[in-house]
């Protein structure tokens, strides 16, 4: 059972709280927080562009431009001061050092004439989302987005007038990619395939056989009769003759998550020499003009990679989802990770010295030098990794999203996955279902906890259970029991305190005890909160966190699960005790409470900035640990 307070109670409790917290909250701690890692940008990144090999551009999510000056060394954003309004903005060209041009959602049209110091907004005509735009010189330029709009203007953005209205040649499929070599030769590129041409500035357009039917994301014109386009399921076309005809190439993306991954840029440096940014991190290359593509393994990152730009036959550029930006200086076949603000989900230490932190798409970081410095490592899988245990300083585990569970035997430099996606069931020779739900392997795993070196369990979507008793050798599913195993909730995270007893708990207040092993689980009452993390100190004394500030307490093995005051109301993500008295709790908005009564009085910890953190760990030394939003790990 949960016992709550009264209201009376509960408001007396609060007001205690606030008393303590203006007192105390100065002198709570003699440690500090401090950041170790962070990413510089938090934003998805959506387009790059240089004017020359010293001056680019990148824009992307909530209104962000970047602008080097010194050929990518630097990156700062722009203006000085941040823009009047958030909107996601989708592409950005320049006509040169000087005069530029960015578009976005709900018709914005931004201009510049000093190099992006000052953005001027202009007025569109339209409120669609413009997702293209192109210029030829520093008057003739267009635009194009969502419902097939195609915009015109003729003195350099300060007007804009509609051009697509003859209904025999317009198209209502969102407009990708719009690419003009002159004031009078274009074309425009969409859903569905579209490809259309203009001869006359515009004033028609003649409808092209792309020969697909995936949506076309991106366009590239080399010169009046070359060009490429990509787009959905590894969709790659290509004209040698204006466009009369276009060919389709083989693009050789791989299938991550068992379909081919879509194309989201493409750029050509000559005729022969072109790059392609994928789903997933893919990066495509091309030596001979299409004809054979490649992927590059290893892949730099996992993020969608939304922008692609060659400065020169040895130099490129490309940007992504989580503020990724790459830059590659011997043509693309190798790739340095400027910057990328994955978010890191869980962390765990070893020793003193060796930790591993792992987050979205497929990050994991690992550090043998207790924390100063962290190598990025190649999980293998594009997936978000959830949760990560070390059973000694060579052999993990990590679980995340699509069924992941991966196994690293030499210190997370390397990883394999144990779950296979195009087996059906997903089971392996080392993962099987051990109920008839097999279809539950195909689930995310939330969370993964060893008790011993031998017995381990993850948890995770459509209440799944698996457990390993070998030490990861073999992993079989466990039925919670027919009263728990059909509810569908999300398990959210699973801790034993030995091989035997242990809790579950996840969304709508689910909390489950084995005393078995696993063999059978109880439900106990964790109220209606949606509850992220549980932490025992030994069999009795245990703690739970969720959301709304909940934070609950048993002092009987969970037969009674009290209410604690927090005094706040944002979700909590993890919690963690050393001993039955000294505690911390994480959540959103960078907010680390401190306990030193076993929850008795939550005091709130002064941190370093604002970024959501999603797990909490202490090293063997004392040492504490959280990892969140935008790569941070926080230290105290």
């Amino acid at each position: 059972m949960i016992n709550y307070k009264s209201s009376a109670g509960k408001l007396l409790s609060y007001v205690l709280a606030m008393l303590l917290i203006f007192t105390f909250s100065a002198t709570a701690s003699e440690n500090t927080w401090t950041s170790i890692r962070q990413s510089k940008w938090k934003e998805a990144f959506y387009d790059i562009y240089f004017v020359n090999a010293q001056r680019g551009w990148i824009v992307g999510a909530a209104s962000t431009i970047l602008n080097t000056t010194d050929g990518g060394k630097t990156w700062n954003s722009q203006p000085s001061h941040p823009l009047p309004f958030k909107k996601d903005l989708k592409k950005v060209r320049f006509m040169n050092p000087q005069v530029g041009w960015v578009v976005g959602e709900e018709g914005t049209i931004l201009k510049t004439v000093d190099g992006g110091a000052t953005w001027m907004k202009l007025n569109s005509g339209t409120r669609a989302a413009l997702s293209s735009v192109s210029f030829v010189d520093s008057q003739f330029g267009w635009a194009g987005g969502d419902g097939g709009v195609i915009i015109h203007t003729s003195d350099g953005g300060t007007t804009w007038t509609r051009q697509n209205t003859d209904r025999r040649t317009e198209t209502n499929n969102v407009i990708e990619g719009v690419h003009f070599v002159n004031q009078q030769v274009g074309w425009v590129a969409g859903g569905a395939g579209t490809l259309v041409h203009t001869s006359d500035g515009g004033q028609t357009w003649v409808h092209q056989k792309s020969g697909t039917a995936s949506p076309l994301d991106s366009l590239f014109i080399l010169s009046d009769q070359e060009g490429w386009a990509c787009g959905g399921n590894g969709a790659l076309v290509h004209t040698a003759d204006g466009g009369n005809t276009w060919i389709t190439q083989t693009s050789n993306v791989p299938h991550s998550n068992g379909m081919p991954e879509p194309i989201w840029d493409i750029h050509f440096i000559d005729s022969n020499q072109g790059l392609a940014a994928a789903e997933f991190g893919v990066i495509l290359r091309t030596m001979d003009g299409g004809t054979t593509w490649a992927p590059l393994e290893p892949r730099p990152v996992f993020q969608r990679l939304n922008g692609v730009f060659q400065v020169s036959p040895t130099e490129a550029w490309i940007v992504g989802d989580a503020a990724t930006i790459l830059h590659s200086t011997n043509g693309g076949e190798n790739w340095t990770v400027v910057s990328n603000s994955s978010n890191l989900n869980a962390v765990h230490f070893i020793t003193d010295t060796h930790g591993w932190a792992v987050g979205g798409s497929g990050m994991v970081l690992q550090t043998s030098d207790g924390g100063n410095s962290w190598a990025v490592h190649d999980s293998g899988v594009p997936f978000n990794l959830e949760a990560v245990q070390f059973l000694n300083e060579q052999k993990g585990y990590a679980v995340g999203d699509n069924g992941v569970l991966i196994e690293s035997l030499d210190g997370g430099n390397t990883w394999a996955n144990l779950y296979s996606a195009r087996l059906e069931g997903g089971e392996t020779e080392r993962l099987r279902a051990g109920t008839i739900f097999d279809w539950k392997l195909a689930g995310g795993h939330y969370d993964v906890h060893f008790p011993t070196a031998n017995d381990g369990w993850a948890v995770g979507l459509n209440s799944k259970v698996v457990q390993t008793s070998d030490g990861g050798a073999t992993w079989h599913g466990q039925s919670l029991g027919m009263e728990h195993d059909f509810d569908m909730r999300i398990l959210m995270s699973v801790y034993f305190v030995d091989n035997q007893i242990g809790w579950i708990v996840g969304q709508g207040g689910k909390v489950l005890k084995t005393t078995d092993g696993g063999l059978t689980w109880i439900g106990q009452d964790g109220g209606s909160s949606q509850l992220t993390d549980v932490y025992f100190v030994d069999s009795l004394q245990g703690w739970i966190c969720g959301d709304e500030g909940t934070v609950l307490v048993t002092h009987d093995g969970g037969e009674i699960w009290t209410e604690q005051t927090t005094s706040t109301t944002v979700t909590f993500n993890s919690i963690l005790f050393v001993g039955g008295t000294e505690g911390w709790v994480v959540g959103e908005k960078g907010t680390i409470l401190h306990t030193k009564d076993g929850g008795v009085t939550w005091l709130p910890q002064q941190t370093p900035n604002d970024n959501s953190l999603f797990h909490i760990t202490r090293s063997p030394n004392g040492t504490i640990w959280a990892v969140g939003e935008s790569s941070v790990i926080l230290k105290y």
